[in-house]
Formats: structure tokens, sequence, C-alpha cells
């Protein structure tokens, strides 16, 4: 029997599984900040973590760590087993909270771009393509802003200024 967590093609929606919303940009071209993105369901670490994890498995190898900003996801473990691995939680404020890095063997990372859960289907899925786009070599705030997607943390917890008047839209 595999885990729910584990990454699989979208299934019928009658085995009760629902597919992990991860993009990636190919491994094989330069990322720029963002390597992808990611919209988890909910901001309940312990219930969108091990999906996420798997998801990337595939590109990093067995997945060592996860760092992620600790006011927006809020209270987590040190560590978690998922498919069979330990990997390590790490909370660090100063990360940027629309982010999470997320380590494999060796030196490899990827950077995610974390689309908020309450984000409309439209502006969630704009978010993910540009995020996975090789030609995007923006950051989080400005692949947020192209689709009209606040800015804050996703939970709302930390506030980020949106663009000034002054500024032009990409």
């Amino acid at each position: 029997m595999k885990p729910y967590w584990e990454r699989r093609a979208p299934s019928p929606a009658s085995d009760g599984r629902v597919p992990l919303r991860l993009t990636l940009k190919p491994p094989s071209v330069p990322t720029g900040v963002i390597d992808g993105g990611w919209w988890p369901r909910s901001m309940d670490p312990m219930a969108e973590f091990p999906a996420m994890i798997a998801g990337v498995t595939d590109r990093l190898g067995p997945v060592s760590r996860v760092d992620y900003n600790m006011d927006a996801w809020g209270d987590v473990p040190r560590r978690i087993v998922v498919d069979g691995e330990i990997v390590r939680l790490e909370g660090i404020r100063s990360l940027d909270p629309r982010t999470v890095f997320v380590s494999g063997d060796g030196w490899q990372r990827t950077t995610l771009l974390v689309v908020p859960p309450d984000t409309s289907d439209n502006a969630a899925q704009a978010a993910l393509v540009n995020a996975a786009n090789p030609a995007v070599r923006d950051g989080a705030e400005r692949i947020l802003l192209a689709g009209d997607i606040g800015c804050s943390a996703p939970d709302g917890a930390v506030p980020v200024p949106r663009r000034t008047s002054g500024e032009a839209r990409r």
C-alpha cells in the first residue's frame, strides 16, 4: 500500500487522492530565483510538506532538508519521515514567507514559490505556470503580483509591501 502523498498522475476523483499542485522548471536550464511553484491546500505543514517533499524527490533525489518561514507555517516538528527517509525541517524567520527551500543529496537545492492556499484557481494556475517557465527569472513577489495575487505571507502573518505607484508592472 502506498502512502497517499506519493506523487502520481492525477487520478479519478473516486480514489480519494488529490493531485499535487506542483510545477518545476526543466532541470537543464538556468532557473533564476524560483525553481518552481507549489500551491498547498492549507498552511498545515504536516498535511502539506510530505506530498511536496515526495513531489520534488525525482529532481533532487532523497530530500534531506526543508527550510521554511516559521512565522508563515507555525509549529513544525524538527524532523519527519517521508518514504522511509528522515527529512530535517528548519524554520527560518528571515526566509521569504512566499518560498520554501528543499535540499537533496549533495548541494542540490530547489526554491519553490508558495502560492497562498486561498488563491483563486485561475490566479494560482497562472502563478504555477510562471514559476515553472524557464523564461521567467523573477522572484516570488513579482510572480505573485503578475497574477494579481496579494503579496502578504501565505497566511497573512507577515506583511510585505506591494508595489508603489511609481513602479512599473512587468
